[in-house]
C-alpha cells in the first residue's frame, strides 16, 4: 500500500480518500473483506508503566481515512485493496461503461454459443446401452468407433482420453455416471479383446 501511495506521489490515507470519491463506498460492498492485518503486520513495544515496571503490547497497525460519510473499517480494507490494484499490471483496471457492455455482450455471445456447442454434443454423443457390453461392436458404438477392426492399444486409449472429460459426472460438460460407467466398461471391453 504504502508503494502504490509513493508511486502516486501521495499518502496512504489521501489515495484512499482518492479512491472512496471515484469508486464510492457503494460500489465496494459487494467486494470481499480483505480481512485484519496479518500476523507480520502486527508489532510489539515495550511500554513504561505508572510504576516504573515494563510491559509488552501489541500494535495493530491502523489506517485513519477522513471522508463525508462514516466508513466502518471493511470498508477502508476494501478501499485501500481497490487503490493499491488500480492500475497495477495484474490488477484491477476501470473500465467504462462503453467497455463494460461489449464486455458483457462477449460473455453472453459465449454463453450462448456454450449452449448451442453443448446441445450438439449431446445430439452427437452415445445413447447409453441398456446391456452391458459384451460384444466388440457395443464397445466401438461407445467409444465412437465405427467398427473395431485396425484398432490398438493407444488409439483405444487416446479416445477414451478424449472422451473421459466430457462425461465426467463432477467435472464433464455433459455429465453423466452412467455413460461414464460405459466409457470405462467399453474401454476395458476392448483392450482385453484387443489382446486376445
Amino acid at each position: 500500500m504504502d508503494s502504490a501511495a509513493a508511486a502516486r506521489g501521495m499518502t496512504v490515507p489521501a489515495l484512499i480518500r482518492s479512491c472512496l470519491t471515484l469508486v464510492g463506498p457503494e460500489a465496494l460492498t459487494h467486494l470481499p473483506d480483505p480481512g485484519s492485518p496479518e500476523p507480520v503486520d502486527v508489532s510489539h513495544r515495550t511500554v513504561t508503566l505508572k510504576n516504573g515496571g515494563t510491559r509488552r503490547v501489541r500494535v495493530v497497525p491502523k489506517l485513519r481515512v477522513r471522508h463525508d460519510t462514516p466508513l466502518d473499517a471493511a470498508t477502508v480494507r476494501k478501499a485501500a485493496w481497490v487503490a493499491a490494484t488500480i492500475g497495477n499490471d495484474d490488477g484491477a483496471h476501470l473500465i467504462t461503461a462503453g467497455e463494460l457492455n461489449a464486455v458483457e455482450s462477449e460473455m453472453s455471445r459465449c454463453r450462448l454459443r456454450l449452449e448451442q456447442l453443448t446441445a450438439a454434443l449431446e445430439t452427437l454423443a452415445f445413447r447409453p446401452l441398456r446391456q452391458p457390453i459384451r460384444k466388440p461392436w457395443q464397445a466401438t458404438y461407445v467409444l465412437g468407433f465405427t467398427h473395431e477392426w485396425g484398432l490398438d492399444t493407444q488409439t483405444v486409449n487416446s479416445r477414451f482420453r478424449t472422451l473421459a472429460p466430457i462425461f465426467h459426472p463432477d467435472t464433464g460438460l455433459l455429465s453423466s455416471a452412467e455413460r461414464m460407467s460405459q466409457l470405462l466398461e467399453a474401454r476395458n471391453f476392448l483392450l482385453q479383446h484387443l489382446r486376445s
